[in-house]
């Protein structure tokens, strides 16, 4: 049995140690002939300095949480599709394509801006000082830039919109396989998505099949 997975609202968003000192206290005596050598006393210990400190150890790194191991008489089973878009390998080259994409058009943007920030300013000094004339072709020419800063933003958006698009069917297409591939193995017979229209209450953590499907999507070639 095949399980479609509904995936169309999902969005690729595609951060010393202290020395001690120690001394020896010495005898000094002169002995008769006859009497044996004094005996020697032990080293005596000095103490550190009362104003140095130990050494503050170094913190130890949390430790992970084990994975809990999945029902063996499970029959069911379950993905976060936006965990596997955060930690694939796959997610984060779609997310790094739309970064790219949205730095290039927002650069656009800011670039057009500026141009009518700056004849706003000209508009500004110029005012009752060139003729109307002159005047009213830098107010024809503020229109036309105003005019395409929106175009501009709505044509940004409608790329945004496509790569999305683009990025999400690639991911489907190499994630249902895999997905259909561990229910077969497992002999679940569903699988359900987390994603904006789940509606999960609660589930065991053992039936989360996210890192089994990221560890098989990160070895496709």
């Amino acid at each position: 049995m095949k399980v479609l997975i509904p995936m169309r609202r999902v969005t690729l968003v595609f951060a010393v140690s202290a020395v001690l000192v120690a001394g020896s206290a010495w005898a000094q005596t002169t002995p008769p002939p006859t009497t044996p050598p004094p005996v020697q006393n032990p080293p005596v210990q000095i103490p550190p300095p009362a104003t140095q400190k130990p050494a503050t150890p170094l913190p130890m790194p949390a430790a992970k949480p084990e994975p809990v191991p999945f029902p063996a008489d499970a029959k069911v089973g379950f993905i976060d599709l936006q965990r596997i878009v955060t930690e694939s390998k796959t997610g984060k080259l779609g997310q790094e394509a739309m970064k790219a994409l949205s730095d290039k058009l927002a650069a656009e943007l800011a670039a057009k801006n500026k141009e009518i920030q700056a004849l706003q300013e000209k508009m500004k000094t110029q005012q009752g000082v060139v003729s109307d004339a002159v005047y009213n072709s830098m107010v024809k020419d503020l229109d036309r830039l105003t005019r395409e800063v929106q175009f501009k933003q709505q044509d940004a958006d409608v790329q945004m919109q496509n790569l999305n698009t683009e990025l999400l069917d690639t991911f489907q297409k190499k994630v249902l396989p895999l997905v259909e591939e561990v229910r077969k193995e497992r002999g679940l017979w569903i699988v359900f998505a987390l994603g904006d229209n789940s509606n999960i209450a609660a589930a065991h953590a053992g039936l989360d099949l996210s890192p089994e499907i990221i560890k098989r999507l990160d070895a496709v070639k």
